[in-house]
């Protein structure tokens, strides 16, 4: 990720961390994903499929409202190849990683209907708890292609959304982490410069190995999915500084 592109995000991520209604977060993260060419979004979780009042489930919306009340009618709720597949992997996936497959004929009614409404590519951020039915986030618009760095940035955005509203509807603060460590600070610094493992090791003359663990121990701290939502985490609790 390129440094204007992570201050970007890192503006909008801190946005949405002091956001005090899901209205805000949303717009929020529509008004930074529309840069990249998305513009519809939902965040919802996942219930049975039998469930017949799926929509109680949601928990923010910005699709078109079109589609989503012709997605309702034909209770493509049931058949959605992005939903089934939400509940058997944890990995963020495109949409067309999911059209590609052999699907029957329900479930490409859906993808194909989506797109008639604009809608034709998306990324689903799935994202799983202990004793909780799985959640996503959702975006999708006219895209037809993404770079890595994109996907990154939605998937980071999308996370930092979904604890925000998750803060919010429990009515709790800002949970409180353990600090890092100053070396832990360091290294995510680095890593905010755009340094792998290996060059960081070199400059401030440590293995490879133990800049890895700094790493790794910072993600644990921070309930980070990755090392640049590391940063963004860390950049948000004020423990590092945009360079």
């Amino acid at each position: 990720m390129k440094q204007n592109e992570l201050f970007d995000v890192l503006q909008a991520a801190e946005k949405i961390d002091q956001a005090t209604n899901v209205d805000e977060i949303l717009g929020t993260l529509c008004t930074c994903l529309k840069h990249y060419g998305f513009y519809a979004c939902l965040i919802t979780q996942l219930p049975l499929t039998h469930e017949l009042r799926w929509q109680e489930y949601i928990l923010a919306n910005c699709w078109p409202r079109e589609w989503y009340e012709r997605y309702n009618a034909t209770g493509h709720f049931r058949h959605d190849p992005c939903v089934a597949y939400c509940r058997r992997t944890a990995d963020p996936f495109l949409w067309s990683e999911v059209s590609r497959k052999n699907l029957e004929a329900p479930a490409r009614l859906v993808m194909n209907e989506a797109s008639e409404f604009g809608l034709r590519q998306g990324i689903c951020v799935p994202i799983h708890a202990p004793f909780s039915p799985p959640t996503v986030v959702t975006v999708s618009g006219e895209i037809a292609d993404l770079v890595p760095a994109t996907r990154h940035i939605v998937c980071l955005l999308a996370r930092q959304a979904l604890q925000a509203i998750s803060r919010l509807r429990s009515g709790s603060g800002k949970s409180s982490k353990p600090m890092l460590s100053e070396r832990e600070r360091e290294v995510l610094r680095w890593v905010a410069d755009g340094k792998t493992a290996w060059e960081i090791s070199r400059i401030l003359s440590l293995s490879e190995h133990t800049v890895l663990t700094h790493q790794r121990n910072a993600k644990l701290k921070l309930d980070a999915a990755n090392n640049v939502h590391a940063v963004v985490k860390a950049f948000l609790r004020h423990e590092i500084q945009p360079g």
